[in-house]
C-alpha cells in the first residue's frame, strides 16, 4: 500500500466520444479512482445511473495484469475502485487505458499525479502495453475538449502536457494551451508522468480473471 501520508484516491479525467444524431460528441468525464486493501479486484460504482460495459471491465483487468508484470507494487493486496462524478455516465471504450494505468501506478507507488493530468490512449489487449495510434479526427476532437477544459479551469497554467499514443495524427497549431507529448507504451507514459521505471525482465502477460 502507499505510505499512510499519501492519499489513496485521486481525481482523473477521461476523454470520451459518443455518436449523437450522426455527429461525434467529445466530452470530459471526471471520475474518482482509489485503492483499498483487497484481493486485486475491480469495483465500479453503478449508482446515479452510471454503467461500465463488460468490455471496459475486462480491459481494466488487462491493465492490472500489465501492471503486475512491470511493477513490483501491491496489485494483489489492493482493489481498485472507479466512481464517475456525474450521472448517467457509460464507460464502454478503451481510450482510458493510458490515464487509468498511470493513475493506478501512481496510487500504488505513492507518487502524486501532476495537476492537471491529461492523457488518452488505447492499449489493445492483444498488443500488450503498446498504445495504438489514434485516428486524426478522433484524437483532434479529444484534444479540442482538453484545450477547452484547460482554458476554463487552469487559465494561467501555460501549456499543459497531454500524453497521446505515438504515431497518432493531430494538428498542434490550434492547441495553444496544450503541450502534446506522444508516448509509445503504457510504461513509457508512466516514466514520463511519474518518473518511475518498470522493473527489468518483465515478460508476457496473462490477464487475471476476476468476478466483476
Amino acid at each position: 500500500m502507499p505510505p499512510a501520508s499519501t492519499p489513496a484516491s485521486t481525481p482523473l479525467l477521461l476523454f470520451t466520444q459518443a455518436d449523437v444524431a450522426g455527429h461525434a460528441l467529445f466530452r470530459v468525464v471526471p471520475v474518482e479512482v482509489s485503492v483499498h486493501p483487497g484481493q486485486g479486484r475491480l469495483w465500479v460504482d453503478l449508482s446515479k445511473g452510471n454503467a461500465f460495459t463488460p468490455a471496459w471491465q475486462r480491459h481494466a483487468q488487462h491493465l492490472a495484469a500489465l501492471g503486475r508484470a512491470h511493477y513490483a507494487l501491491p496489485w494483489e493486496e489492493t482493489d481498485l475502485h472507479v466512481s464517475p462524478r456525474g450521472r448517467g455516465v457509460t464507460l464502454d471504450g478503451r481510450s482510458a487505458s493510458l490515464p487509468l494505468f498511470v493513475a493506478w501506478v501512481a496510487l500504488l507507488s505513492g507518487r502524486p499525479l501532476p495537476a492537471p493530468f491529461l492523457g488518452t490512449g488505447v492499449a489493445l489487449d492483444e498488443h500488450g502495453e503498446r498504445l495504438a495510434p489514434a485516428p486524426r479526427e478522433f484524437l483532434q476532437g479529444k484534444l479540442g475538449v482538453a484545450q477547452a477544459y484547460v482554458k476554463q479551469v487552469f487559465p494561467n497554467a501555460g501549456r499543459v502536457p497531454v500524453y497521446v499514443p505515438e504515431g497518432s495524427g493531430f494538428d498542434a497549431a490550434p492547441l495553444t494551451a496544450l503541450d502534446v507529448r506522444p508516448v509509445p507504451t503504457l510504461t513509457r507514459a508512466v516514466s514520463a508522468v511519474l518518473g518511475l521505471e518498470p522493473r527489468q525482465g518483465a515478460v508476457g502477460v496473462t490477464t487475471k480473471q476476476e468476478g466483476e
